[in-house]
Formats: C-alpha cells, sequence, structure tokens
C-alpha cells in the first residue's frame, strides 16, 4: 500500500465520516499519518496532525499537507509503500462497512 492508496482507500471516507458526526476514524487515522512520513518530513507531518486534532479542521489538516508535500510525492514517492499496522487496518474496515 502507498500513501496514495491509504488516503483513498480510508482517509477520504473518514473525512466523510467526520462530517456525519463520526470524527473517531479520521482521529485514528491523524495520530497514524506522520509514521507514513520520510524521515525529514515526520516532524512536519506531526504539526499538521495535531493540529488539526486540537481545531478538529480536518479537510484544512489535508489542504496544508497537500501544499506542501503532494507534487514532491507524486513525483518521487508516489510508488514507495508504507507500512501499515494490521490493527489500525483492522479498526478502519469499520469505517467502510458503515459509510
Amino acid at each position: 500500500m502507498t500513501v496514495h492508496d491509504f488516503m483513498e482507500e480510508y482517509t477520504k471516507p473518514a473525512v466523510k465520516a467526520a462530517k456525519k458526526g463520526k470524527p473517531e476514524y479520521i482521529e485514528k487515522i491523524l495520530t497514524e499519518i506522520p509514521n507514513f512520513a520520510l524521515d525529514e518530513q515526520k516532524a512536519k507531518w506531526t504539526e499538521i496532525s495535531q493540529e488539526a486534532l486540537k481545531t478538529k479542521d480536518y479537510e484544512q489538516s489535508c489542504k496544508s499537507c497537500h501544499k506542501e508535500f503532494k507534487k514532491e510525492y507524486k513525483k518521487t514517492y508516489r510508488k514507495r509503500p508504507i507500512q501499515v499496522s494490521p490493527e489500525l487496518i483492522v479498526y478502519l474496515k469499520g469505517l467502510k462497512n458503515k459509510f
């Protein structure tokens, strides 16, 4: 799985669920997202995620991260595999069944 795959499969539906009053999925994702970053970008990803958790403005965190990192990721790291914990996948499967 790549960051792009994860975002499409889990993060987009989690943002939709948050809009419907179920923020727990996107909040769980935001705690894990920095683990997918390159080492030199992890601090900034953590900062963006923590800000989203604090303000509850989940879509703004997406925009902030995309503005800063999307172009480079698409060009250089799009196919880079990430490790997603099996526990997170199991947790997020509930999201796919509900929304």
